[in-house]
C-alpha cells in the first residue's frame, strides 16, 4: 500500500511513462539480464529488445535509437505559452538570431543502426582502452574524486532548477541523476556500468535501480534503466570516435551533414538521457501519465534550450559535439534546431502537457545562467564548493565520491599520456559578467 508519507516521497500510484516496453519484469531483473553481456555489442542488443522486441526491424523506425515522432493530438493547455516563442524568436540573437523557420522537418535521414554497432565492434575489438576513465570536462581535474563530486554538485542544482524546494524529495532520483551525468565528463565503459565495477559514492547502478524499485516505480524504473544504458552507449561511441585535434568528430561530422537537424537533435537527446531525468520529475509532480511523444519531446527541449542559452553566453562554441556545426550549412543548422525547439514546446503547451513537463523542457534557459557546471566550462576550471553545499553532497550522496579501482584507473590514463580532450579558454566576453569574470580575475586556478 502506498501511503500520504510514500507520496510525498516520490512513490507514485500512477506510473509516468506508457507500458510500451516490450520487457514485462522489473528494472532489477532487467539489470541482471544485462549484466550477463559479455560485449559492448551484445549489450547494445540485449537492450535493445528489452525496448522494442523481437519484431524491430533495427533501422530508423526503431524507438530505442531513434524517434519516429508523432505530432500530439489539441488538448486544454495547461501553462502558458512560453515567452520566448515563434513569434518573438526573430528579436533575439539565439543560434545567430535566424528566428524561425517554418516546417522544419522532424524525420530521419540516417539510420543510427550503424553508427551504433560499429562503436561497439570497436569497442569490443579492444579500442576502448585509449579512453576508459580519461577526463572530458576540460576543467584541470586531476582526480576522478573531483570529477564525480562536481558532477553530484551539478545534480543538486539541476534538481532544484527542476523541483523547486523539493529537490533532495527523492534521493534516489538524485543518484540516478548524478550517474546519468558523469559519463558526460568521465569516460565509463558501459559493461563496467551495468556490471557493477563502477561505484560513485559506493552505489552500482544495480543499488540505485532497487531503490526505484522498492520506491514504487514500476516499469518506470525500467524505462529509467534502459534509457540510462542507452546514454552510455551514446556516450561511449562519441568518446570512442573522437580523434584529437578534429573540430569534429567523424561520426557527428556524418550525421550533420545535411540541412535536417533531426539525427543530431535525437543524438543529442539520448547522450544527455534527459529523458530519463524527466521521469523522476513527473513523478515528483504526480504528472502521470504521459504519452511518450510528451516525454520525449520535452527531453528534446530540454537540451535545446540549454544550448540556445548557451549560444547566448559564449559557451555553445566551446562544444565538442554541436548538433549544429556544419562547414557549409551552421547557419541553415542553427535556425532549424531552434525552430524544432519552438515547434515541440507550441506543441506541448497546445496538447495540454503537464506543466511540469512545460517547464521542464524550457528549464535550460534557468540552469545555464544559474550553475557553476556551465561558467565553468567557459573559464576553464573550477569553481570552488560553497560549505553549504558541501554539506548536502554528504547529506544527500556521502563522503567517498568514487572507489579506488575508478581513481586508479584514472590515475593511470592521466600519467601514460596526452589528454585527449585539450582545455579550452575562451576569447571574447565572459557572459552575463557575474561570477565568472570575478573567478577569472581573483581565483586561483585549481591543480
Amino acid at each position: 500500500m502506498i501511503t500520504t508519507a510514500d507520496f510525498h516521497s516520490g512513490l507514485r500510484p500512477v506510473p509516468v511513462a506508457r507500458d510500451t516496453l516490450h520487457y514485462r519484469r522489473s528494472a532489477t531483473e532487467a539489470l541482471r539480464e544485462l549484466a550477463e553481456a559479455r560485449a559492448v555489442a551484445e549489450l547494445l542488443e540485449l537492450s535493445h529488445a528489452m525496448w522494442c522486441g523481437p519484431v524491430c526491424a533495427s533501422t530508423s523506425g526503431c524507438g530505442y535509437l531513434h524517434y519516429p515522432r508523432r505530432e500530439p493530438p489539441p488538448g486544454i493547455p495547461r501553462s502558458r505559452r512560453s515567452p520566448y516563442n515563434k513569434d518573438t524568436a526573430d528579436l533575439f540573437f539565439l543560434m545567430g538570431g535566424g528566428g524561425y523557420a517554418a516546417g522544419t522537418a522532424k524525420t530521419h535521414e540516417r539510420d543510427l543502426w550503424p553508427v551504433l554497432r560499429e562503436a561497439a565492434a570497436q569497442a569490443d575489438a579492444g579500442e576502448g582502452a585509449r579512453i576508459d576513465y580519461t577526463d572530458w570536462g576540460r576543467k584541470n581535474d586531476t582526480t576522478a574524486a573531483d570529477i564525480a563530486m562536481y558532477t553530484c554538485r551539478d545534480t543538486l542544482q539541476w534538481a532544484a532548477n527542476w523541483c523547486g524546494e523539493r529537490y533532495a524529495d527523492q534521493p534516489a532520483f538524485l543518484h540516478y541523476v548524478g550517474v546519468s551525468t558523469v559519463c558526460d565528463d568521465l569516460c565509463i565503459p558501459p559493461l563496467d556500468l551495468v556490471q557493477g565495477r563502477f561505484r560513485m559514492y559506493g552505489r552500482t547502478v544495480g543499488d540505485i535501480i532497487s531503490a526505484l524499485d522498492d520506491q514504487g516505480w514500476g516499469h518506470d524504473a525500467v524505462h529509467a534503466l534502459l534509457a540510462l544504458v542507452r546514454q552510455y552507449l551514446f556516450q561511449y561511441a562519441e568518446k570512442l570516435d573522437f580523434v584529437s585535434g578534429r573540430e569534429r568528430s567523424s561520426m557527428h561530422s556524418r550525421l550533420n551533414d545535411s540541412a535536417g537537424v533531426w539525427d543530431a537533435v535525437i543524438y543529442h537527446t539520448y547522450s544527455g538521457n534527459p529523458y530519463g531525468c524527466l521521469l523522476g520529475v513527473a513523478r515528483l509532480w504526480d504528472a502521470g501519465p504521459c504519452s511518450n511523444t510528451w516525454l520525449t519531446d520535452a527531453a528534446i527541449c530540454d537540451g535545446i534550450s540549454m544550448d540556445l542559452c548557451k549560444s547566448a553566453m559564449g559557451i555553445y562554441q566551446l562544444d565538442l559535439y554541436q548538433p549544429t556545426a556544419d562547414e557549409h550549412r551552421a547557419q541553415q543548422r542553427q535556425t532549424a534546431y531552434q525552430s524544432v525547439y519552438l515547434d515541440l514546446i507550441d506543441d506541448l503547451v497546445a496538447s495540454g502537457a503537464p506543466d511540469a513537463l512545460v517547464h521542464y523542457a524550457h528549464a535550460g534557459f534557468l540552469f545555464v545562467q544559474t550553475q557553476e557546471r556551465y561558467h565553468e566550462r567557459r573559464i576553464g576550471h573550477r569553481i570552488p564548493l560553497r560549505p553549504a553545499l558541501t554539506a548536502h553532497l554528504s547529506n544527500i550522496f556521502g563522503d567517498e565520491p568514487v572507489d579506488p579501482f575508478v581513481e586508479q584507473r584514472f590515475q593511470a590514463q592521466r600519467t601514460s599520456r596526452t589528454p585527449l580532450v585539450a582545455t579550452a579558454f575562451p576569447t571574447g566576453p565572459t557572459g552575463l559578467g557575474t561570477s565568472a569574470a570575478r573567478l577569472t580575475a581573483h581565483e586561483p586556478r585549481l591543480h
